[in-house]
């Protein structure tokens, strides 16, 4: 077979609908997942439902229903939300599934059978906003969690089984050493490495307390911490492709949970015998014009309402170039629609629209003409850039460098007045034309895993519906490489049509 990639999400607490930060991640995975593809590997994406915490027990005898009637409700709510912004994944995980309770449950039997796991008391304090157990150091000063100021940290003392962390931070070491690209951005890494160094503590794999979940397989007195039964659903929804998919390349996560990710997970692995996932790619925060995402503040997006207000792409382009990966930012309506505009609209639309009307005057067809030197040096620039900003999940660096090839060919045709040679020039202009179009379809192959529908929508515009073909076939480098004429048939609607403010 060709390939196998395999990209995750978090999968999210089903306690309410995902929002526009939810979304970013899984857009993210999204255009990770639909770029393989056009690339010819076979790909996995999972996202899904953290379903055994105690939080969704709380919220389902708060809205009094039975907790799988909720679950059940609200796996078809997160489903929606995903399929009305069109995230193409393949899997999507319930942590309440019977193939998932079993395979934690013999991974638990593993690590305690090889001495990783071990019966203790846990006393501290316990945060159940973040269903974490907390130092005195990842408090405020006020003794808050910071990432629920609003909530009381608990002290809890109970009976717990421990999991023997300790025991693999010299393996820990020695694999950031060797991966030093691990965590994506660096900062974040940086964060793992300084915590790692300075010792690592056992923590606990089970609650005595909570009733919903997985019972330990050599204790059902306790349930499995939702932790440690979350993380392995990355495996579990493999199934029998677990050898071809495992390990994966990407996991995207958001910046709280990156300590689970990219420290617990790996020795939880290393202790189950399991190979360590190649990349870890971190998300930051929003907020919404300067302020926290809030149910009070009523700032909370709907993603899908969103794009269905504006439009899919708006959404994608404007959290994918305003935020760096890693980065906090600020998601503002009005910039989002000024972004849309700029880019989409205006470069790139009117970029199209100029070669449609320009061959329509000259007959309609453009044949293969040579390439002029100055623009097949941007060209290999672009893909050279381009090729390396996905290898380093750097998505926007992707887009900026695709925009700013476009925005070069809007300044060419002003250079070069190719509506002057209209009736004198035929032969000039379609030369011209050809480097124009050969342009758009280079771009419209790169931009094709942010903005499938449009960008095939371009390519059958200027006629060359077979790299749609090729693509969808995972044959994006043949797209690319292969020499082509074009052919208009008529100007129709704008690419993008401008939103007013």
């Amino acid at each position: 077979m060709s390939n196998a990639f395999f990209v995750t999400t978090p999968i999210y607490y089903p306690n309410g609908v995902p929002h526009i930060g939810n979304a970013y991640a899984s857009i993210i995975a999204d255009v990770l997942a639909r770029y393989h593809r056009q690339k010819g590997d076979t790909v996995r994406f999972s996202t899904g439902v953290d379903e055994n915490s105690q939080k969704i027990v709380d919220k389902a005898a708060e809205l009094g229903l039975p907790v799988m009637e909720y679950l059940d409700q609200m796996a078809v709510e997160h489903r929606r939300v995903w399929d009305g912004i069109d995230i193409s994944y393949t899997d999507f995980v319930r942590t309440t599934s019977p193939s998932h309770a079993a395979f934690v449950q013999s991974v638990l039997q593993k690590s305690f059978d090889n001495g990783d796991i071990y019966e203790g008391v846990y006393e501290g304090m316990y945060c159940r906003g973040c269903e974490g157990f907390k130092k005195a150091t990842d408090l405020t000063p006020a003794g808050k969690c910071p990432d629920h100021p609003t909530q009381e940290v608990e002290h809890l003392k109970e009976k717990n089984y421990f999991f023997r962390l300790s025991r693999y931070t010299e393996q820990l070491q020695a694999f950031y050493a060797a991966n030093p690209h691990f965590v994506t951005p660096q900062n974040r890494f940086n964060e793992v490495l300084e915590f790692v160094n300075q010792g690592l503590e056992d923590f606990s794999v089970s609650r005595e307390t909570n009733k919903f979940g997985i019972p330990l397989p050599f204790d059902g007195s306790q349930v499995t911490y939702v932790w440690y039964d979350a993380l392995f659903n990355y495996i579990s929804t493999l199934g029998d492709e677990a050898d071809t998919f495992w390990p994966a390349q990407v996991h995207v996560v958001a910046k709280d949970i990156i300590r689970f990710h990219a420290i617990f997970w790996p020795a939880m692995l290393l202790s189950a015998g399991y190979a360590l996932p190649g990349n870890i790619v971190t998300t930051g925060y929003f907020t919404i014009d300067g302020q926290k995402i809030s149910k009070s503040l009523g700032n909370v997006i709907d993603p899908v309402e969103y794009a269905a207000k504006y439009s899919r792409d708006l959404l994608v382009n404007y959290l994918l170039t305003t935020i760096p990966i890693g980065q906090d930012g600020d998601f503002s309506e009005k910039e989002s629609v000024l972004a849309f505009n700029n880019r989409l609209a205006n470069t790139l639309g009117n970029l199209l629209n100029r070669c449609l009307v320009l061959t329509l005057k000259n007959g309609g067809t453009i044949a293969v003409h040579p390439y002029q030197s100055d623009l097949a040096a941007a060209r290999e620039a672009l893909l050279l850039t381009y090729e390396r900003a996905f290898a380093a999940f750097d998505l926007r660096g992707a887009l900026i460098a695709t925009y700013e090839f476009a925005e070069s060919l809007n300044k060419y045709i002003d250079t070069v007045r190719p509506w002057e040679l209209v009736d004198v020039d035929p032969a000039k202009l379609e030369d011209v034309m050809y480097q124009v179009a050969e342009s758009l379809r280079t771009m419209a192959i790169l931009l094709h895993p942010f903005f499938s529908p449009k960008m095939e929508e371009l390519l059958s515009r200027i006629g060359v519906p077979k790299d749609v073909v090729l693509m969808k076939n995972g044959n994006m480098g043949a797209a690319l490489e292969r020499k082509t004429g074009f052919s208009v048939l008529e100007k129709g609607e704008p690419l993008y049509m401008r939103i007013s403010l």
